[in-house]
């Protein structure tokens, strides 16, 4: 709970903060809370990611992946990475007008990770979603939002396999189950 707190006010300074250091940062927060409301940008539902088996594999807008790997705090795409810092809250988005760069804004600098095709019908959002590295080591994420919806595929440490979907009520998700062929030890 107390990192839910801290996020929430550490996603606020950050906004405020960006939106003078960073003008790509400014357009396509003024673009996109002109567009969707002031109140469009806000956490729902954050997830844990920390205390994971590398990779997290995050999508946004269902074709840009990106990965997070627990062991060294660093969020990975094909144009570049970053090491959270605990504390920090960083916002990914892409920029405005259409550049095809998934960008991470950070306290440090705006970060190019990944690169998405602009022809697809649905690209990430220009302020997209969330990471936050707690002060005692917590790595939550969380989707700010999005009009076109993020994907969280992983396993906990326990191991405990997961898929977390945020997603318009539009969605429709197509769910096959699979026969479990080996649960705990296998006869011989």
């Amino acid at each position: 709970m107390q990192a839910l707190t801290s996020f929430r006010a550490r996603l606020t300074e950050s906004v405020n903060d960006f939106r003078k250091k960073y003008p790509a940062f400014e357009e396509a927060y003024s673009s996109y809370a002109g567009q969707y409301g002031e109140d469009a940008v806000r956490l729902h539902e954050p997830f844990k990611i920390s205390e994971t088996i590398d990779p997290v594999i995050i999508v946004l807008g269902r074709t840009t992946t990106l990965s997070y790997r627990d062991s060294r705090r660093a969020l990975t795409g094909s144009l570049g990475s970053i090491e959270l810092e605990r504390g920090f809250v960083y916002i990914l988005g892409r920029r405005e007008p259409l550049d095809s760069k998934l960008v991470v804004w950070s306290r440090r600098a705006e970060t190019e990770v990944e690169q998405y095709d602009s022809r697809v019908r649905i690209v990430p959002s220009r302020i997209h979603a969330a990471l936050f590295a707690s002060q005692d080591g917590e790595v939550l994420f969380d989707d700010l939002g999005s009009s076109s919806g993020s994907i969280l595929a992983g396993e906990t440490t326990k191991p405990e396999p997961f898929i977390t979907l945020y997603a318009t009520p539009r969605i429709v998700v197509h769910r096959v189950v699979i026969r479990t062929k080996y649960s705990g030890s296998r006869a011989k």
